[in-house]
């Protein structure tokens, strides 16, 4: 039986990881979750402890990631897994059906190349035979944003649609420095989703006139 849940939320989400293929470590995660208006209601940060033999050296240069910070402040994976999974679970709205009919819900995830985010986190549940409370599909707010360009010619593609790119695009903070840590790209994320969401729906208002 379904939940009366307020409204339909959205988790947005960041990893930092220890290399591009989805089996190295991720090594930080990030999420916010927000309701229909894209207020938030919650949100989460933990550095997770890894084995560096699983590392690339290169990827963890270019991640905000130091030794100290790590020793001192990252928890063990199969917490922090945890802890997410609850985050999942409170703001789960999506509807699925298990193999025996029942219905249950789920989150439904947002991230900024979401098929990227979406492989590390299907990984990192299976290697610990963990269900990942979340709908297989994600949200990605790079394919919008390359649709958004393709819908409103008026608009000038910009040379890359990365993160930093396209905050600065759209006049979203997210200095240089800030970029490649979790919770500062999952910040920028969900204000970069608003400010396409507000030129959307000028869009749509400009279309309602020029119809009228």
């Amino acid at each position: 039986m379904r939940r009366n849940l307020p409204d339909e939320r959205l988790v947005f989400a960041d990893l930092e990881t220890a290399g591009l293929e989805p089996w190295r470590p991720i090594i930080q995660i990030a999420a916010i979750a927000v309701d229909c208006n894209l207020r938030e209601l919650e949100r989460f940060e933990a550095k997770i402890r890894f084995n560096r033999k699983f590392a690339n050296p290169k990827s963890l240069r270019k991640v905000s990631y130091s030794p100290e910070r790590w020793k001192e402040e990252a928890l063990a994976a199969g917490t922090v897994m945890t802890q997410f999974s609850e985050l999942l679970r409170r703001h789960a709205t999506v509807d699925q059906t298990s193999s025996k009919r029942r219905v249950f819900q789920v989150a439904q995830l947002v991230a900024h190349n979401g098929a990227f985010d979406g492989a590390f986190l299907s990984a990192w549940h299976e290697r610990f035979d963990e269900f990942l409370p979340a709908s297989p599909r994600v949200f990605c707010t790079l394919q919008r944003a390359i649709w958004l360009f393709q819908e409103d010619k008026s608009l000038t593609p910009p040379p890359d649609f990365s993160l930093q790119t396209l905050c600065h695009y759209f006049g979203v903070p997210l200095h240089v420095d800030d970029a490649h840590e979790a919770l500062n790209d999952v910040l920028a994320t969900v204000e970069l989703y608003r400010a396409m969401s507000k030129h959307i729906q000028s869009m749509a208002d400009m279309r309602f006139r020029a119809c009228g």
